[in-house]
């Protein structure tokens, strides 16, 4: 019945996934001129399409969890973690918190989402086989794609293979569990754990609390006698066995079911959608504006788009400043912190000695602080939404006159945070004694400018080609997402480049001139086509 019920699935899934990626297919540049409309209705097509989206689906999960083990437990306990002998039992100590707490804090059962609503609302299929079948099939996912990365991580920190695979079986098992408990908190009380912000919040902290805070304090707790003790081993069968009885047997999905997945939680709702979703971060209401927000005093020699962008950046400047003034303040606090490290481990000194070994990780640290995915979602809520109704907002000189000063804003707002950070570092620099010669402090100060560059022209130009938002607040686009996260791969990849500073400096402001000028042209070229709302 369940292989059924997820064959079912899969196809309702990948039938609206294929539909989907054909119809942003037909809307790019030059290729989409070959699609046709019949293609929607070529299942072998479709079926083939999805067999693909899968296959990178499967290599992003293993690479997103490798990730994950990696920078949360792997490198944080070597950055941390001067002792060797140490090591390994910190590296337990991140593991077993971050994943044995941090298990309590989602459900994939109460999670609702569109195609849980249609198969289970519009198709009529049987709340329990749904629930219970897609369930097992994502943990089995995990698993699998988990198991690689902590076999390499534990056995990279000292462990061995056998371990590896204890952790990984803790870590599917701790996940039944959470899911196994809140049905049961569910079940008697009618509330959905995962759903309240508190209770979210206060385990967030605690799973980072009791991570973290024993390795900074260099006194982890030694686990490893724990966790791979026969007795525990046995313990662990045992609560998987119980969780898998109690999530098989449980008999009320179907109103679980029918509570959390609304109607009206599918039709579009722009007010609950913004205070719900991603909007919610740049979203300005008209109480809010202040009477100098609404002062056009000193616009006066303005026009045109020039006028309406001056006065758009005016009024939302509170939206737009405050991720800049959270940003420094988190560059001043790392500042601080360094300084006072300095003094208790003088081994933190060494990480900023050398330029060609801190410059590659600069480029990670500069996508994340980039605000232009975040200056584009204001854009299209507080104005691009509306005004694209319009006509004349869609001409080929309004589209590129508004870019070209949305650029400039864009630019001026992320370099505000280049130059806080090239202060900070050079701060260190000067507070630990680090001899840098001019031209490595030259080489290092202008990769920071040209990345901060650099991601001012990939945000608005994946936005004005690419347009990924809808009139529901959603984001559909699947190209838009697959180059984000192929730039994120390429970031990635920048911190296992060995080479002098100048040369990476000279490798990065080519990448800057051959893709703003790329950028530029697809923009010039297809944006007045594509800049549109879906």
């Amino acid at each position: 019945m369940m292989q059924n019920t997820l064959r079912t699935v899969f196809n309702v899934k990948a039938s609206v996934n294929a539909n989907v990626f054909l119809y942003y297919l037909k809307r790019l540049p030059l290729i989409g001129r070959l699609v046709h409309s019949h293609v929607y209705a070529d299942v072998s097509l479709k079926r083939n399409v999805s067999i693909v989206a899968g296959v990178f689906r499967a290599i992003l999960m293993l690479f997103s969890k490798a990730l994950f083990v990696g920078l949360l437990s792997v490198l944080v306990v070597l950055l941390i973690e001067q002792d060797v002998s140490l090591r390994y039992a910190a590296y337990l100590n991140v593991f077993f918190f971050l994943n044995a707490i941090g298990s309590f804090i989602t459900s994939s059962i109460f999670e609702t989402d569109r195609n849980k609503y249609i198969c289970i609302r519009l198709m009529h299929m049987n709340a329990h086989d749904y629930i219970v079948s897609t369930l097992l099939f994502h943990e089995l996912v995990d698993f699998v794609t988990f198991l690689p990365a902590v076999l390499l991580a534990t056995v990279f920190m000292g462990g061995t293979l056998a371990q590896g695979l204890v952790l990984a079986i803790m870590l599917s098992t701790l996940s039944l569990t959470a899911e196994a408990s809140f049905l049961l908190v569910y079940s008697g009380t009618g509330v959905i754990l995962s759903k309240k912000s508190a209770y979210v919040a206060f385990t967030f902290i605690l799973c980072l609390a009791a991570a973290y805070v024993p390795v900074l304090m260099h006194r982890p707790l030694m686990l490893g006698d724990l966790l791979f003790h026969p007795v525990f081993l046995l313990l662990l069968f045992l609560l998987l066995g119980c969780s898998l009885m109690e999530i098989l047997k449980y008999g009320r999905y179907h109103e679980l079911a029918m509570e959390s997945l609304k109607a009206s939680d599918y039709s579009i709702d722009v007010d609950k959608v913004v205070s719900e979703a991603k909007f919610s971060d740049v979203a300005v209401r008209e109480k809010e504006f202040k009477h100098a927000d609404l002062d056009t005093h000193g616009f006066e020699s303005k026009t045109g788009f020039a006028y309406l962008n001056a006065i758009f950046f005016r009024r939302h400047r509170r939206i737009l400043v405050r991720p800049i003034i959270v940003c420094l303040a988190i560059i001043a606090i790392l500042f601080a912190a360094a300084v006072v490290a300095s003094i208790y481990q003088p081994n933190i000194k060494s990480l900023v000695s050398r330029p060609d070994a801190i410059l590659p990780m600069f480029v990670f640290i500069m996508y994340f602080s980039s605000l232009g995915e975040r200056v584009c979602k204001a854009m299209f809520y507080n104005c691009d939404i509306s005004l694209l109704r319009y006509s004349f907002y869609r001409e080929k000189n309004a589209v590129l006159s508004n870019f070209k000063v949305r650029l400039r804003r864009v630019a001026g707002l992320n370099l505000i945070v280049a130059f806080a950070i090239i202060a900070a570092v050079f701060g260190l620099t000067l507070v630990f004694g680090s001899n840098w010669s001019v031209m490595d402090t030259a080489a290092f100060a202008l990769s920071i400018l040209f990345l901060s560059l650099f991601f001012s022209v990939h945000h608005l130009f994946l936005y004005y080609v690419f347009q990924p938002y809808t009139m529901e607040l959603g984001m559909k686009n699947p190209f838009y997402n697959g180059i984000n996260y192929g730039v994120y791969f390429l970031c990635f990849l920048c911190m296992k480049i060995k080479s002098p500073p100048s040369y990476f400096t000279l490798i990065i402001l080519t990448s800057t001139l051959v893709y703003s000028v790329v950028a530029l042209i697809l923009v010039y070229k297809y944006a007045p086509k594509t800049f549109r709302v879906k």
